[in-house]
């Protein structure tokens, strides 16, 4: 399986990178994770109506990332602090779903600091969260990838995931 992770900007942090370099290789003999950074756009005004705009355009960039870059008919999950959050074990049922019902691959998006707009959330095929605190997006991505790891970690049996 190939989950795809799109977020709006880099992962500028050393430590946050180096940690993200971690679990992608750990992750690579289960599952395969590519990144896809997608330029945010800068927020000047705080507007509700400069704030939906922002966000529409960030929908638009984002659903052409999705189509250029994933498979044809591959579902994407939108990752916010307001969608149901899932613990580790709901992670790797999930994954396993994905895997009996024949998916080769999935988008898992991280948005930028102004969230997903409601039509993404429309389009998506579900709203998840990595749970009801806000974090720095670097953060997340890095929370994100090490959640997958411990998915396919539980999946496959390996000793990673101690649960007691």
């Amino acid at each position: 399986m190939k989950i795809f992770i799109l977020s709006f900007g880099r992962l500028k942090t050393s430590g946050l990178r180096d940690a993200a370099d971690y679990y992608l290789r750990l992750s690579r003999p289960w599952v395969t994770l590519e990144e896809i950074e997608i330029k945010p756009l800068p927020v000047a005004e705080k507007s509700p109506a400069s704030r939906r705009l922002i966000q529409d355009e960030e929908a638009r960039r984002l659903l052409s990332e999705i189509t250029n870059k994933l498979p044809e008919k591959a579902p994407f999950f939108l990752i916010d602090e307001r969608g149901r959050a899932l613990n580790s074990r709901q992670w790797s049922e999930l994954m396993d779903d994905w895997e009996r019902s024949g998916l080769k691959a999935v988008g898992l998006c991280l948005g930028s600091s102004l969230g997903f707009s409601a039509s993404l959330k429309e389009k998506a095929k579900a709203v998840l969260s990595l749970g009801p605190q806000t974090m720095p997006h670097e953060l997340a991505r890095v929370v994100l990838m090490e959640q997958i790891y411990r998915a396919a970690a539980i999946l496959k049996g390996h000793p990673y995931h101690n649960e007691g």
